[in-house]
């Protein structure tokens, strides 16, 4: 996420951001970070602390909490942290973590904004699908700019509303491990009937791309599925097969599943 935000205000005079400070617990994530920002150092200001929240948090505006979900009650007691993170934007990208236990963590006295916001695997391609939280309060309209600004150099944003934040981080968060499924049985199908798995992973992914992009383009599932199938062809046999192995109420089943853990996961930290 980082080295693309890197990238995209590089060089641009009217960017939010003019230098960056990524905090770390161990050495070996610094230098992995350094590594991986080298192509980016002349670009872009970019610091790295090992073991200093408190000095980074002090020289930035805007904070990105991407902590594990259960450490960030931690990062607060730290000696001096609620009064450095104290008018700040703090944009949370926790699992699970919701804007209120965030407040409540942070003691709810002092003037924190606090936002709540999930990006997905695809970022590290530029093409997330962020789910930003729509603020349940009044919220200073630079604040979410700067909320979004950071998220669509990733991808695509969401304003979601807070009852349905679960369901939406199942369906974008979790959801690329489902196609990965799905993906690597047709590969696994294609490589039984005498197809390289290369070339099968290939032309699967690319597959599922264009299909994905007609949808975005205003196609219909349904109307899409029945393009391709003709009375009697090999398509609609595959997909009774589908059909008989109850794949669609199964992935219904999995994405309900998941939108309950998730719920779970905020209620975890409530019992911390």
């Amino acid at each position: 996420m980082l080295s693309s935000i890197a990238d995209l205000t590089a060089g641009n005079p009217e960017s939010f951001f003019t230098h960056f400070v990524a905090c770390v617990r161990r050495k070996d994530a610094a230098t992995a970070i350094r590594d991986k920002l080298h192509s980016h150092a002349k670009a872009v200001n970019v610091k790295i602390l090992d073991g200093q929240n408190l000095r980074g948090v002090e020289q930035a505006d805007t904070i990105l909490l991407a902590c594990q979900p259960h450490m960030y009650r931690n990062l607060f007691e730290e000696p001096g942290m609620r009064d450095a993170l104290n008018g700040r934007l703090i944009i949370s990208v926790l699992a699970g973590v919701t804007t209120t236990q965030l407040e409540l963590a942070l003691g709810g006295r002092g003037n924190y904004f606090v936002i709540r916001t999930m990006p997905n695997i695809a970022c590290f391609v530029r093409d997330s699908t962020t789910l930003i939280e729509s603020p349940q309060r009044a919220f200073p309209d630079d604040l979410l700019r700067v909320t979004e600004t950071i998220f669509r150099c990733t991808g695509r944003v969401f304003y979601i509303k807070t009852p349905v934040f679960d369901v939406c981080t199942a369906l974008c968060g979790s959801s690329p491990a489902f196609f990965t499924v799905i993906v690597e049985a047709m590969v696994d199908g294609a490589v039984a009937m005498g197809l390289s798995h290369q070339d099968a992973l290939q032309m699967a992914a690319h597959t599922m791309r264009g299909a994905a992009n007609m949808l975005l383009e205003g196609g219909n599932p349904w109307t899409m599925r029945h393009q391709v199938t003709s009375p009697g062809g090999s398509t609609i046999q595959g997909l009774l097969t589908l059909e008989h192995g109850k794949l669609r109420s199964t992935i219904s089943d999995a994405l309900m599943v998941a939108t309950k853990e998730a719920k779970k996961l905020g209620a975890k930290e409530d019992n911390c």
